[in-house]
């Protein structure tokens, strides 16, 4: 079964739909059921997409059905095109609702709790029928979210030449601090390197996030483990137990600086390079974004994080 390279294939919405479920039951009856069509109409679905194609689409034995190689390539395909066709209808219903569109922003977890409220709530106030759905990973899962076509605008610690053919502007610069009890012996310091911190305990945000990949890649290299006595995942669980004396910690200035004069805890500067670290928005063109993704764009454009 072979067809001509110069004829287009007959797809269409359904088959795709179709398709789709026979290979994810794993029978021509159980995809029937699912679709609520007769099994030999699924079945003459599948059979029109294989003659479409020119090569079998799927395996078929005794216990069901599972995909040839060009049926996984189909298949995922089809999956893709369903969620954006989805997406397209989500959006066009919020349009009908009165709703302007929304935009969908990933970002790191620094820049959730320490640049975003603020801003967002007065973006928010001034486009009140934009809606804003927002989520918070590590930095690296920020960048696949947005290869990959998952969110429409990210926020993350990133270096420029990582990113590919992704677009990027600059949006904040985010200073890291060490921060001690307040009878530490290195309280008295205004400044210290990394290396004099790797004989502590510290309270570590969860493995994989940034601020503990970037301590534990600064420990290795000066061929020492970086010690991890617990475990939190707020900036908050980080400043209560470094103030009860448990470790100490890496955090952003900014998260600790309101806190300054009436914690149980000393700030002190990082001596090194990689405490600053450069905040990215990121898209994957920023010119052809949706309208209220890139009305958020200009927004956050103007409004800057600034070190604290």
């Amino acid at each position: 079964m072979r067809v001509s390279a110069d004829r287009p294939l007959r797809l269409d919405m359904e088959s795709l739909r179709i398709f789709v479920a026979v290979v994810e039951e794993g029978s021509i009856a159980a995809a029937a059921a699912r679709t609520h069509i007769v099994a030999s109409a699924v079945s003459k679905r599948v059979s029109d997409l294989e003659e479409d194609a020119g090569t079998p689409l799927l395996y078929r034995h005794s216990r069901g059905v599972h995909p040839t190689p060009a049926g996984e390539a189909l298949y995922h395909h089809a999956k893709r095109l369903g969620e954006h066709l989805q997406q397209i209808s989500d959006e066009l219903s919020e349009y009908s609702d009165g709703i302007r569109g929304h935009a969908r922003i990933y970002v790191n977890f620094t820049a959730m709790v320490q640049y975003l409220p603020n801003v967002l709530r007065s973006f928010l106030r001034a486009n009140p029928k934009v809606r804003i759905d927002m989520v918070e990973k590590s930095s690296d899962e920020v960048v696949q979210a947005i290869a990959s076509g998952v969110a429409d605008i990210g926020i993350c610690s990133a270096a420029a030449d990582a990113l590919d053919d992704l677009q990027w502007r600059p949006y904040s610069v985010d200073k890291l601090v060490v921060i001690v009890p307040s009878d530490h012996r290195l309280a008295a310091r205004t400044s210290v390197s990394f290396a004099e911190t790797l004989e502590d305990d510290f309270i570590s945000m969860p493995y994989g996030t940034s601020i503990p990949k970037l301590c534990r890649a600064a420990a290795e290299h000066g061929g020492k483990r970086l010690r991890v006595r617990i475990e939190v995942t707020s900036f908050e669980g980080v400043r209560n137990m470094v103030g009860a004396g448990l470790g100490i910690g890496v955090l952003p200035k900014g998260s600790v600086t309101p806190y300054m004069h009436s914690a149980p805890f000393c700030v002190i500067e990082l001596d090194e390079p990689w405490s600053l670290r450069p905040l990215l928005t990121i898209a994957r063109n920023f010119e052809t974004l949706p309208l209220p993704a890139r009305m958020l764009v200009d927004h956050l454009d103007k409004h800057r994080g600034n070190v604290s």
